[in-house]
């Protein structure tokens, strides 16, 4: 009997020892499973913290890194004028805004003070003979038929006049100095002018801008020829227009802006009013003068697009 309920208490025992082993087991399991679980989130929110981040480097075309908010600028294209030139300056390239034939660079720019067709300065002085070569004309008078008495000559009569050296230079050989300047050009006389419009550059007795090297020299250089044989009469004509109504034209800069269009052959197919000079009779002489002007034959195959040129052209007027 006291076997059987040793037995039996042992059995009981094993029985509870085994449902706490069970009951120890399921605790640490699910202990171990929340810390699995806990220390799985902790890894990926830490992972999630490490994320990789790609960094972006802008840079321009000469490969230069750019500065925060340098890429969002864009950068103006700079207005450039075709200016004609003296050919005194040094052939190197600078940074302008002027295009002309060559590249040009001077020491220092200037606008000829004289406006009028483009001409270099000549060599002489500024109040020189305006004549060719600075040659005296000489009168040929008829020599009259009635004689006249011979005065007795004395040795008074035979000094020399009282002339000072410029003059008795001036006089000498029936030749004077031409007008120009000291630097001038050998082949050329009289004073430099210009009919560029440049209000940024002082003037002074010869045209000398930095330029660059213009493609397209040739063919604006053909345009501005033609214009200039229109654009003075067309002036002119609404000039007096104006003048007959009792209008007149104020002192201020007055600029006309076209945007002309050619078509291969140069012929003009429309010329637009971009912008007014605040009178109309200005603007309606400038859009003459082109149309009278053309056409400008062989433009050059880089300026066509679709088969089309379009060209900028300004007139200034001063009152």
């Amino acid at each position: 009997m006291r076997n059987f309920k040793f037995k039996e208490y042992f059995k009981q025992k094993l029985k509870g020892s085994a449902s706490k082993a069970v009951l120890i087991s399921l605790i640490l399991h699910l202990i171990f499973l929340f810390f699995h679980i806990e220390q799985k989130s902790r890894e990926v929110a830490k992972d999630a913290s490490k994320t990789k981040r790609i960094k972006l480097v802008l840079k321009d075309r000469k490969g230069r890194r750019l500065k925060k908010g340098q890429h969002k600028k864009k950068k103006k294209a700079k207005k450039r004028q075709v200016v004609q030139n003296e050919k005194t300056g040094q052939k190197q390239k600078t940074d302008t805004r002027f295009l002309g034939e060559t590249d040009q660079s001077f020491d220092k720019q200037s606008v000829a003070r004289k406006v009028g067709i483009f001409k270099e300065a000549g060599k002489g002085k500024k109040d020189g003979s305006d004549q060719v070569g600075g040659k005296k004309k000489k009168v040929i008078t008829k020599k009259k038929s009635r004689k006249v008495k011979k005065k007795k000559l004395s040795l008074s009569d035979l000094k020399m006049a009282n002339l000072n050296p410029t003059d008795f230079n001036k006089f000498k050989n029936g030749i004077t100095q031409a007008k120009g300047i000291k630097n001038g050009a050998q082949d050329k006389t009289g004073l430099a002018r210009t009919n560029d419009y440049v209000d940024d550059v002082p003037l002074g007795d010869v045209t000398n801008l930095n330029t660059i090297e213009f493609k397209y020299y040739g063919f604006y250089n053909r345009i501005r020829k033609k214009l200039e044989q229109h654009w003075g009469n067309s002036l002119r004509e609404k000039a007096k227009y104006l003048y007959r109504r009792g209008r007149t034209i104020s002192s201020e800069v007055k600029i006309t802006s076209l945007k002309v269009t050619l078509d291969y052959k140069g012929n003009i197919v429309r010329v637009k009013l971009k912008s007014a000079s605040g009178i109309k009779e200005l603007d309606e002489a400038a859009m003459e003068s082109f149309n009278r002007a053309g056409p400008f034959p062989n433009p050059p195959k880089g300026m066509m697009k679709n088969g089309e040129a379009t060209i900028e052209w300004g007139f200034v007027v001063k009152g």
